[in-house]
């Protein structure tokens, strides 16, 4: 399966594509007939890396619960072994940081690719665009037309703060 991502511009002056080919992404005309439900203004394309948009789509719910509760548990390891909560605040400021500096893997490029992708979109609506994402998993060709279960309006912030988070299947409009 492979995810393919189609962005859809209105109300901007210029090319909607320019931030994406920006950071080396492919941009080219929706393929998708599905694609026309997007707002008829908006300049519809598809966004890739590598022929598909699987590195740029964070379908995951990000779940800060789980990475609160980690420092949460080796907080009270430090605290049983008599540590001072300075020193604790300090190992946990160095474990953060030293998982930031990491030599990235393949799951950092692929968050690295969201990123850029977070970016550009956030460029475009900055310039006072209105942007709509689409993304669906294929099986097969990109263009076999999809069911889309709904359409919605996302601020641009809680998308930004979601790790670039938008439902699959929907079409999520950003708003300011």
């Amino acid at each position: 399966m492979c995810v393919l991502i189609t962005v859809g511009v209105s109300g901007l002056r210029g090319d909607a594509t320019a931030p994406f080919r920006a950071f080396g992404f492919t941009t080219q005309p929706a393929v998708n007939p599905t694609s026309a439900a997007m707002p008829k203004n908006a300049v519809r394309f598809d966004v890739t890396a590598g022929g598909c948009s699987c590195a740029l789509y964070n379908g995951d719910t990000p779940d800060p619960v789980d990475a609160e509760s980690e420092r949460l548990r080796i907080a009270r390891k430090y605290v049983r072994k008599g540590w001072s909560q300075a020193k604790i605040d300090r190992a946990l400021g160095s474990r953060d940081h030293s998982s930031q500096s990491e030599l990235p893997g393949p799951r950092d490029l692929s968050e690295n690719h969201a990123g850029q992708f977070a970016a550009a979109i956030e460029s475009l609506t900055k310039q006072g665009a209105r942007v709509t994402l689409l993304a669906h998993s294929f099986k097969r060709s990109f263009a076999e037309p999809f069911e889309i279960s709904g359409a919605t309006e996302l601020p641009l912030d809680h998308y930004l703060k979601s790790h670039h988070y938008f439902p699959e299947d929907m079409l999520v409009t950003l708003v300011p």
